[in-house]
């Protein structure tokens, strides 16, 4: 009797495994895109680089995070006011490609 109630929980207990191990894989791929975008005439390139993939959305939010952080420190500040351009960056799933052009008609 208790090897059967054991079994079971055991079972129960895999089922459960098994079921959030499929729902985290279910999330799928994310990627974080860039692309220049040119200060002055406030127009974005038409290419988007493929930055990095992840296993999660979240990870890819956290990654982008950090990309515009370090753009808004003083010296990347600086650097991007001598170059005339910054990065803008997009977090899609791997099954959608990135948007087209901000900033034509």
């Amino acid at each position: 009797m208790i090897a059967a109630i054991s079994a079971r929980i055991v079972v129960a207990g895999l089922c459960c495994v098994l079921a959030l191990a499929s729902s985290a894989g279910a999330e799928g791929a994310w990627v974080l895109w860039a692309r220049t975008c040119d200060i002055r005439s406030q127009v974005c390139g038409d290419e988007w680089q493929r930055r990095q993939t992840y296993e999660a959305e979240r990870w890819c939010r956290a990654a982008r995070t950090r990309a515009v952080n370090q753009a808004l420190t003083p010296a990347a500040r600086k650097a991007a006011n001598t170059k005339g351009a910054v990065v803008e960056y997009e977090c899609r799933p791997d099954t959608v490609a990135p948007p087209g052009p901000k900033g034509t008609k």
